[in-house]
This record gives structure tokens, sequence and C-alpha cells, in this order.
């Protein structure tokens, strides 16, 4: 992914604090930062998942494992055609099953994360499903790098660029193709739209540019954001 990670932007050392458990509790992580993590934080990591939807989904083990509690939920990683991806493999996306709430329950509800179940026991002796979460893969933006190759941007860049403009309720960015974008607003009704707009292309050019993808271009939709099939507001909507 292409967020900026800890190892390119090292702790500056002012935090002076001595926490007793230090949780991560959504998408995963790489080996290298959970190290760096270990190394400020001290022994008390606690790998956890968890959604809106469903905020414990799995915790973690000392082998490095997400033991999924299967009592009172159900994930099926699934391929593209929502067929079960065999374990071992990383899936498309995976499909929660709430088996605990009464007033709404969710079923079958597409999360969007890729993830891998362990194809045999953990050697840690917890006999509930072990996986490993990749995080939203069918939610990356995917757009050709200037030097070659391809650059990948999480939603998350993008929603703490915008999150900061004033006078915006909901948005949405649309890859209508491999080089274009289209972002959706809705704003406030007192809000000057063409200042927002600026202030909008301006953060988006500047996330772009940073990551090798200057050349893509930036427009302005004049339909609101739409919900998805299943009722949900995607950040973003890839090019397909």
């Amino acid at each position: 992914m292409s967020t900026p990670s800890l190892a390119a932007n090292p702790p500056a050392g002012r935090l002076r604090i001595a926490p007793a458990a230090v949780s991560l509790p959504a998408e995963g992580i790489s080996d290298r930062d959970h190290r760096r993590i270990r190394s400020a934080f001290g022994p008390h990591l606690v790998d956890t998942y968890g959604c809106n939807e469903s905020l414990a989904l799995a915790y973690g083990c000392p082998s490095g494992w997400l033991h999924v509690h299967g009592d009172w939920l159900i994930l099926e990683p699934v391929g593209p055609d929502l067929r079960p991806t065999p374990p071992g493999q990383e899936s498309f996306t995976v499909l929660l099953t709430s088996l605990c709430r009464w007033a709404q329950p969710i079923l079958r509800y597409d999360l969007g994360d890729s993830v891998l179940l362990r194809p045999d026991a953990c050697p840690c002796g917890n006999p509930l499903p072990a996986i490993r979460v990749r995080g939203r893969a069918a939610d990356l933006l995917s757009f050709p790098h200037r030097d070659g190759g391809t650059v990948h941007i999480v939603p998350m860049a993008i929603e703490t660029l915008l999150e900061n403009i004033p006078g915006i309720d909901l948005f949405q960015i649309v890859q209508t193709a491999p080089t274009r974008i289209r972002v959706r607003i809705l704003s406030a009704a007192e809000v000057d739209r063409e200042r927002q707009w600026t202030a909008v292309r301006k953060e988006m050019v500047a996330l772009l540019t940073a990551h090798g993808a200057g050349q893509v271009s930036v427009e302005r939709a004049h339909e609101p954001p739409e919900q998805s099939a299943g009722g949900k507001y995607r950040v973003v909507i890839p090019w397909s």
C-alpha cells in the first residue's frame, strides 16, 4: 500500500508514555512496521481485527495469527464471484454474518477485506479459525507510476485529506479510467462550493503527485455520492 510507512516517517521521540497495552484494531500491517511499533511501545502489543459492523472480529495469538470469534460470527473468504476461496489463498473479499445482533441482523455482508484462512491447525493451540488480513484490497485505487509499474492508494489517505476541508458532508472518489478520477461531493448548504472545489482539487493533485501519479486528471462530478447495492457509501470506487 502507498500510505506513508513508519519506516519512511520515523517517530520524533518526543512522546513520553508507558501504555499498558497498544491495540492494532483494523487492517494488517507489515512485519517490519509491527517490529517498529513493538520496539517503540514494548511487549504490550495486541493484534485485533474489527470493523464498524462488528467491532470484534478476531484477536491475535503468539504465533502471529488472528483467531476469528467463531461463536459470535462467521467470516467467509470469497473470490470476485463470491465463491469460497480455498484455505491458504488470499481472498478477494470476505463476507460477514453476525450471530449476536438481534436488532440489526447482518447476513453475508461484503466487507471488502482480503484475508487468508490458515489451512491447518494454529501452533498456538487455539481451535478457532486463524486468518491473516491483507486489508481493504477491493477499495485500492491503482494508477500507472510515472517511472513505470503501478502505485496503489488506500481510501484512508484520501479521507485524511478531504475530511479536513470544511463543509464536506460526504464525498466519493470514482476512478473512471486508469488515469482519471471523478470527485463526488455532498456539501453543506452554506458552503462556497467553488472555493471548496478548488481546495479539494489542490489536495487531490498533491496526493497523486506525491505518489508518482501526477498525470492522473481530477474531474469535478455534478452528481452526488451514490450508495452501493447494499446501501453503503464507498469512499472510493476503483476502475474495473
